[in-house]
Formats: structure tokens, C-alpha cells, sequence
């Protein structure tokens, strides 16, 4: 990994990171539970954790797929207990660029 710790690469996960409403939504947000903030948190880091280490393994990739598993909000796993998600650079007329985490294929350009 260490021929993917170039400038750019690196330079690239200083870049503000946008969610997908539908990726927050399923990888992040967690409803009736006792314990949901800090439960949030450990699951954004572990998006966020999976995302840059697919950024380091595929650094010139503009669109790359990656994992995460995928507990229910009641705590228990689902059928399928991994959602794919994918990070992509995103590139509008007049705004920052920034990295965007969204559900795989949901914003593929």
C-alpha cells in the first residue's frame, strides 16, 4: 500500500466527504435505539474507515466500491449483512469538490 500514499492521494482525503441521503440513511443513521449517538459515531467511523482504505488501495480509481457491514438499527444483522457502498469524487459547477459517499450505483458518472 505504501506506492498509494502519493500527494494526490493523500491531498484527496482533505476533501470535505458528502453522504447520499440514502447511504446516511442506511450506513449511519440509527432510529429507536437507547444508545444511538455514540452508536452513530461508531458506524460513521467505520464507513468513513472503509472508504479512505478504498481510496489508499485503488487511489487513481475515480469511482471505487467498498463494504460495511450492515446492522439493523435494532442491533441485530440482516439478511444481508453487508452494504455496499461506493466513494466518488464529486464535481459540481461552482462548488468545492468533495468526496461523496453514496450506495453503490446510486451516483455512478
Amino acid at each position: 500500500m505504501s506506492d498509494s500514499l502519493t500527494p494526490e492521494a493523500l491531498n484527496t482525503l482533505q476533501l470535505p466527504i458528502v453522504f447520499s441521503p440514502g447511504a446516511w440513511q442506511r450506513a449511519v443513521l440509527l432510529e429507536h435505539s437507547d444508545h444511538a449517538e455514540k452508536l452513530q459515531v461508531d458506524r460513521l467511523t467505520n464507513v468513513l474507515r472503509a472508504a479512505f482504505e478504498a481510496h489508499l488501495a485503488s487511489p487513481h480509481e475515480p469511482y471505487v466500491l467498498f463494504e460495511v457491514a450492515h446492522i439493523a438499527s435494532t442491533g441485530h444483522p440482516r439478511q444481508n449483512p453487508l452494504l455496499q457502498l461506493s466513494l466518488s469524487m464529486l464535481l459540481e459547477p461552482d462548488q468545492p469538490n468533495a468526496l461523496l459517499i453514496a450506495l453503490a450505483g446510486e451516483h455512478q458518472r
